[in-house]
């Protein structure tokens, strides 16, 4: 079933449908899994309001509690005015991509978009429906995305609210750098005057059109990444590590995909580009040889040489919002855009970490890390303690498991573990010749941790050529041929 089915007079249609069906059919039966995809929307997020902070951290917080195995969400950071940054992860994929929409305060809009989609794409997840034509569990399952609906939410709350919603005593700052208007519509800042969005460090130096001082617009700061707003982003960035990064502004239904973008990278990202133009109608912005940066995905191909994009929602509009009447064509052109990103996602992920799948029965004999990703670099913080496991897929000495935290790696290059499990061996054996004692049933670049005269033992667990006795010195093991 499309998104455009998805409103109440076409799930009436289909309810009645289904009723006449069972009608003819007699005794067929519509499962409760059929009932329950035609009932109601289920729909959490209106698209169709003005997304303040507090309506958007409350209709998060709704999503999360309605696909509490789907979706999750975090803090990346807090403003200069105390408000939390976050994140809403979509998925149960190891390949992240990453969408953000409210760099700029008066574009909110964006924000209306991603809730929209994270409430669709979960609500179609959950009930194992076709989005167009792509399977969202089988996708979501392989690639999550990462969404941050309002990068600035201070900028957003004096854009919509005005100074009222800030203590008093800094009204008449707010004014000042508003140009001594009391009509913040056109603010496009964070609350302390600077651009987000022309804060981070790609050609930072050189930004044409800049504001000397603080104020609604295009003060890109005394140095880059001063604002906590950067600052988060940056850092959630190297965290996540995704594939690919959108970001959506207002106003003008165009494109920006290119800067400075490797010879290598260029066929690429431009193909990438051309289908979300051909999807979405947005026009491509021609790359310049001299681009003004700054931007957050000016940095992010800059830095990680992936594809960025920059959509700039809706018919343009100067210096204003756009009118809440514009998200029906919003949303037409964006709504697979999200799910298209994941699915080129996981297959750039795939390139940058070839996997076998295979099934791997380990034995690990000591503490080992866990990792979100075959890497060094994405370390989880927990562990998991020796034992027999089972692997789903390797990449070199890394494998992956099943784990209380879900699907984690871990790297086996310098760690003590058995390929296959050791056996349940309880048996009393001779011990003829003085036997050298062993931490582990691997003799190679091992010295033994004692040893034992000729005499009878009874074993615990067999392995190959080596069994596990009981000592004085703990559970040890021996080379052992019958």
């Amino acid at each position: 079933m499309s998104t455009t089915n998805w409103n109440k007079s076409k799930l009436w249609i289909v309810t009645v449908t289904f009723l006449v069906i069972t009608a003819f059919m007699g005794n067929a039966v519509v499962s409760a899994d059929e009932q329950s995809a035609v009932a109601a929307n289920k729909e959490i997020v209106n698209p169709y309001q003005t997304y303040t902070y507090d309506l958007m951290s409350e209709d998060v917080k709704k999503l999360a509690a309605a696909y509490p195995d789907l979706i999750q969400v975090k803090s990346i950071g807090t403003t200069a005015y105390g408000k939390d940054i976050k994140a809403v992860k979509l998925g149960k994929g190891e390949a992240n991509v990453l969408i953000d929409g409210a760099q700029h305060a008066r574009e909110w809009m964006g924000t209306n978009l991603i809730l929209y989609m994270i409430d669709r794409y979960a609500y179609a997840y959950e009930h194992n429906m076709k989005f167009n034509e792509y399977v969202v569990r089988e996708l979501l399952n392989r690639c999550s995305i990462w969404f941050i609906p309002m990068v600035n939410p201070d900028g957003v709350t004096l854009q919509q609210l005005g100074p009222s919603a800030f203590p008093e005593e800094l009204s008449s700052q707010f004014i000042s750098m508003n140009g001594g208007s009391n009509d913040f519509n056109r603010w496009k800042a964070n609350a302390e005057g600077i651009d987000i969005n022309r804060q981070y460090p790609a050609d930072w130096t050189g930004i044409r059109n800049a504001s000397k001082y603080p104020m609604y617009k295009n003060y890109k700061g005394a140095e880059p990444v001063v604002t906590a707003e950067a600052k988060s982003m940056i850092r959630f960035t190297y965290e996540s590590d995704p594939e690919i990064a959108l970001s959506y502004h207002t106003s003008g239904r165009v494109l920006y995909w290119n800067f400075h973008t490797d010879s290598k990278n260029l066929e690429r990202d431009r193909k990438m580009a051309e289908t979300i133009s051909g999807m979405t109608g947005y026009s491509l912005v021609m790359p310049e040889t001299n681009p003004s940066g700054g931007g957050y995905t000016d940095w992010f191909i800059a830095q990680f040489g992936r594809p960025g994009f920059t959509a700039e929602l809706g018919p343009y509009i100067e210096e204003a919002e756009l009118p809440i009447w514009t998200f029906s064509d919003i949303w037409k052109e964006n709504e697979t855009l999200g799910l298209y990103l994941a699915s080129e996602g996981y297959k750039l992920w795939q390139q940058r970490y070839p996997i076998e799948t295979v099934e791997n029965k380990l034995q690990l004999l000591e503490t080992v890390k866990l990792y979100n990703r075959p890497s060094e670099s994405f370390p989880t913080g927990g562990e998991i303690s020796s034992g027999k496991v089972s692997s789903d897929a390797r990449m070199g000495e890394w494998y992956r498991l099943s784990t209380w935290m879900g699907s984690k790696w871990i790297h086996l290059d310098e760690t003590a573990y058995l390929q296959g499990y050791s056996e349940k061996f309880v048996q009393l054996i001779d011990l003829k010749d003085v036997t050298p004692l062993y931490k582990y049933p691997i003799a190679e670049n091992m010295e033994p941790i004692g040893k034992l005269n000729p005499q009878q033992v009874n074993t615990l667990e067999r392995w190959r050529d080596w069994v596990l006795i009981h000592t004085w010195m703990g559970d040890v093991w021996i080379p052992y041929k019958e």
